[in-house]
């Protein structure tokens, strides 16, 4: 198993190259399996790159100098979270773009949609047929243990989950550290261990900042220096299935863990980290009894879930609805394409911009005793929020929310304790829609209030435990698609026969109350979703993290989007309806 001390150099400086010739320039050499910390730069020093090139372009001092001030000028570097000092971070497009995404969008739909329509119809009959008409038998045969000790996934190497995990404490014992990793790469059956792991302590760089509970609004580049997000770092470890990298200083511990995230699902790679910090505190003896990669022999799905899932008339009343579900998705990312090639803002495609809001214990308290009050549970209001959160920043609503959902504790049966505590590794997830850009909504006849979020949380619930249409649809969608499982991979096929339009809707996951080692510290959690707005939401340790991530929006829009939803969730964790704080901010930056 490789474990390195990785002592990282400074980061050039760079000048403008070709994809080909930036990754030449960072290729490790061959006797050095260390990956280097290249990561991303820094927007600082993305920012003197540009100031050079536009003094080298113009040779204009006066003007450069103007421009440099502006640049660097730290009033627009603080995030505001006044409603008020709001300021739109996305430019209108202009009436020649507008006409120009018209006149490209239908060629963009000739040139992809009827080829993944019939791509998706394909998939569905040949694997329906392929295991007798049998849904459940297809996600039996999906094996996420297999599948992340393979020597790659889809033509990739397995890492697609990357996870923040901040700690107040220090791994002293390395040599501990180390084997217990070992030891849990083995027991999750990768063939080839030495090859797939690797642990590095980067020990030559100093923290940027150290832990504090007063701090909600975290960046994605706080803690490490030269480092745009924990997300841009997974980059460095595309060799690797798993790899944990460390830094720390004298009060805190920042842990990036890069997992199979193409294989299992979210909460399995938030229980490996779990699994490795736990068995780093405890006795020995329990990794032998554990029962965290023995899914397969200690559940089994229930009997009833299993005949509403193979049940033909549900099979059918969902099949007739794929076609159209393949064009309304494609129509939403062909209408991106198409704006994006007309140079609107906010629709191409770049590396994912993330930031947090994080509160501590107390803070965390507060809100809860104030939802309870008001009778909204948690994840109600977080989607209320994140909700009104887009259409705040962006002038639209989320075609949908796309609820992240685990059928492990409630379409699964097993006598072993561990079921109730969500402990093993696998993948259960599926994506539940809920539709919130509905006609009334869209031409200002209703607005979406608490009281929807708080119904579709209900239903959810209850869906889950009598598995109705949306959870049928959610599975469906999942296993009779062209990637069966992973953490949200399936979702992102452009033939993804469920009608979630991904890039123009809400992802949404919360992993709800999850514990770490009380001995270990942690403070805090956090990973990023998929699609135009992701926001990602768990309480650990009895601490709230939320991760807000965008793959189209620029970082000032995300953190816009996060102020926002700050914003609300104070507002309600201080005992104000949900409804009235939103009025009151629509008012405000009308004003």
């Amino acid at each position: 198993m490789a474990s390195k001390t990785h002592h990282r150099t400074e980061s050039p400086t760079g000048v403008a190259l070709s994809n080909s010739e930036f990754k030449k320039l960072f290729t490790p050499s061959r006797d050095d399996e260390t990956p280097p910390h290249y990561a991303t730069y820094s927007r600082l020093q993305a920012k003197e790159l540009l100031q050079s090139l536009e003094i080298a372009r113009s040779n204009n001092a006066v003007v450069q100098a103007e421009a440099t001030e502006e640049i660097e000028s730290p009033i627009s570097r603080v995030p505001t979270t006044s409603s008020s000092c709001f300021q739109p971070t996305l430019r209108a497009p202009t009436l020649k773009q507008s006409i120009h995404r018209m006149l490209l969008w239908p060629k963009f739909m000739l040139l992809n949609c009827i080829y993944n329509i019939y791509e998706a119809v394909w998939i569905l009959l040949h694997d329906l047929w392929a295991f007798g008409g049998k849904p459940s038998k297809i996600f039996d045969s999906n094996d996420p243990l297999t599948l992340s000790s393979a020597p790659n996934f889809a033509g990739k190497k397995a890492p697609g989950y990357s996870c923040q995990v901040t700690f107040t404490k220090i791994f002293h014992d390395r040599e501990r550290f180390q084997a217990v990793f070992e030891k849990l790469c083995a027991d999750s059956g990768m063939a080839s261990p030495d090859t797939m792991g690797i642990v590095c302590w980067n020990d030559s760089v100093e923290l940027l900042n150290d832990y504090s509970s007063s701090l909600m609004n975290v960046s994605g580049e706080h803690y490490i220096p030269n480092s745009r997000s924990y997300y841009a770092e997974g980059s460095r470890f595309k060799k690797y299935h798993v790899a944990i990298d460390m830094y720390e200083s004298d009060n805190t511990t920042i842990m990036q863990a890069h997992l199979p995230g193409r294989a299992w699902d979210g909460t399995s790679c938030y229980n490996f980290v779990r699994e490795l910090v736990h068995r780093y505190y405890s006795d020995d003896s329990e990794q032998e009894s554990s029962p965290v990669f023995k899914a397969n022999d200690l559940m089994q799905m229930k009997d009833d879930v299993r005949e509403k899932f193979d049940n033909l008339l549900n099979i059918l009343l969902w099949a007739i609805f794929v076609p159209y579900n393949v064009y309304s998705n494609q129509s939403s990312l062909c209408w991106q394409k198409a704006s994006a090639a007309a140079g609107i803002d906010g629709y191409t495609e770049i590396p994912k911009e993330l930031c947090h809001f994080n509160l501590n214990d107390i803070q965390s308290k507060q809100l809860s005793t104030a939802l309870k009050k008001q009778g909204v549970a948690p994840t109600a209001a977080l989607v209320f929020a994140g909700v009104h959160a887009y259409q705040l920043v962006l002038n639209e609503l989320p075609f949908s929310v796309v609820m992240q959902a685990s059928l492990q504790t409630r379409s699964f049966e097993s006598s072993h304790p561990s079921l109730k505590e969500r402990r093993f590794v696998g993948d259960w997830l599926i994506g539940i829609l809920h539709r919130v850009r509905t006609w009334s909504r869209l031409f200002g006849i209703d607005n979406y209030k608490v009281e929807d979020a708080k119904k579709f949380y209900q239903e959810l619930i209850s869906g889950l435990k009598t598995t109705d249409a949306s959870v049928r649809d959610g599975f469906y969608s999942r296993v009779l698609g062209k990637v069966k499982g992973g953490a949200a991979t399936f979702e992102k096929t452009p033939c993804f026969p469920g009608n979630s339009r991904l890039n123009d809707s809400l992802f949404f996951n919360n992993y709800g109350v999850r514990t770490m080692h009380p001995d270990s510290g942690c403070v805090g959690f956090n990973w990023s979703g998929a699609g135009k707005v992701g926001i990602n939401c768990i309480l650990v340790q009895g601490r709230l993290c939320c991760t807000v991530a965008s793959t189209q929006l620029p970082l000032a829009s995300v953190e816009g989007i996060r102020d926002t939803f700050k914003t609300i969730i104070e507002a309600m964790m201080e005992g104000e309806d949900g409804d009235e704080v939103v009025k009151r901010i629509v008012k405000e930056r009308a004003g």
